[in-house]
């Protein structure tokens, strides 16, 4: 008799462009579906990510709630506790707090025999509630999924049993930027000229990127090297960009905003530096890209960035919120153009041996094949 392959609901919140969304599509249509019955839930059924999803052959159900006590709310509810219990989920793993706020609880009264959550942040722009509903889902869960270190430490201070917790570091499509070696090209394509050294940053405009602090490092730079131009690449989610483009008003044609932008690998191509002045992330994937661009990556030393750089072997930290610190070693970088290389080759040398999105994808399944195996994950 045939065993039936264990049946997955894989939840996020929406497609759209973020790191979370962007694992969520890389690992939900790699994952191998002749061993597992795969089928995706979203709130939200738009982003650019769900094709990716669907072309993997992967259904994918919304379930568009409305506000938390909202009656539309309930029957939402009601229809994905129907769903789980007609699909015989086995296993139900959520990806972000509004997917495990609204799934997680439900599926447990469903019968459903295994949650596992998700903890790719460190929690900082969470308010008091949040953390207190996360705290309480995470105890609930038979496993949670975090991407960094620096998040399972995290977990660990809020108090949730250490064999619970398990590390997937987030992963890259290396194949999807082997072919950034032509800065030239690149350059040519977006119109930049040689002569302008090209520093970006790649980052939804939310203010714990600390695109603000890159402002503020932008007058040490030019005053150096005139021909310096800064990028600003990214979605402006929470409309702080109106705040941003009002910091870098006398900064003049010095600094662009590209808003959103899905051609990531050409872009990364034609930069003499990437930066991310964050003051807080888990594991940043603009970072992993970058890296495996080929790219020397200057970036504050918090979180995972410290488990993604070496510093000075394959890329740079900073202190997070210090422009002067910034700005010095953006100086640095753009006066040494052979440092660049040096740190732009060790930086693919180690996403190459360790950012592999196929990694990821196995050690992700492990953790299923544990947890449905009945060993503890």
């Amino acid at each position: 008799m045939t065993r039936r392959r264990p049946n997955l609901c894989l939840f996020t919140n929406r497609f759209g462009h973020g790191g979370t969304e962007h694992q969520f599509a890389e690992l939900s249509s790699r994952i191998d579906q002749a061993k597992f019955h795969v089928q995706v839930a979203c709130l939200s059924r738009t982003g650019e990510f769900l094709e990716q999803v669907t072309s993997a052959g992967l259904p994918v159900l919304e379930f568009a709630r409305g506000r938390w006590f909202a009656p539309r709310t309930a029957a939402c509810t009601l229809r994905w506790m129907r769903f789980l219990r007609r699909e015989q989920i086995d296993l139900v793993h959520t990806f972000d707090f509004h997917t495990a706020a609204f799934a997680a609880l439900p599926a447990k009264l469903a019968g459903v025999p295994l949650l596992v959550t998700s903890r790719r942040n460190l929690g900082t722009t969470l308010d008091g509630p949040r953390h207190w509903v996360l705290r309480r889902l995470f105890h609930l869960s038979d496993c949670v999924v975090a991407n960094s270190e620096a998040a399972r430490q995290n977990l660990l201070g809020a108090g949730v049993p250490p064999e619970r917790v398990q590390v997937v570091p987030n992963g890259v499509d290396l194949q999807r930027f082997s072919s950034n070696g032509n800065h030239a090209f690149a350059r040519r394509r977006w119109g930049w000229k040689d002569e302008t050294l090209l520093i970006g940053v790649i980052a939804n405009l939310r203010p714990e990127k600390g695109h603000a602090t890159l402002l503020e490092a932008v007058p040490r730079v030019v005053k150096r090297f005139p021909q310096a131009h800064f990028l600003l690449v990214g979605p402006d989610p929470l409309q702080h960009g109106e705040r941003l483009r009002a910091l870098a008003s006398h900064l003049g044609a010095h600094v662009s905003f590209l808003g959103d932008c899905s051609e990531i690998p050409e872009l990364l191509a034609a930069l003499d530096v990437f930066v991310l002045p964050s003051y807080s992330e888990s594991m940043p994937n603009a970072v992993m890209e970058a890296m495996s661009a080929g790219r020397p990556v200057i970036a504050s030393a918090v979180g995972g960035c410290k488990e993604l750089i070496v510093d000075g072997e394959t890329g740079i930290l900073v202190p997070p919120r210090n422009p002067e610190a910034l700005a010095a070693q953006i100086v640095r970088l753009l006066e040494e153009p052979g440092l660049r290389e040096t740190l732009g080759r060790a930086a693919r040398k180690r996403a190459e041996a360790e950012f592999d999105i196929k990694v990821a994808v196995r050690r992700l399944e492990a953790i299923y094949d544990e947890l449905l195996n009945g060993v503890p994950a």
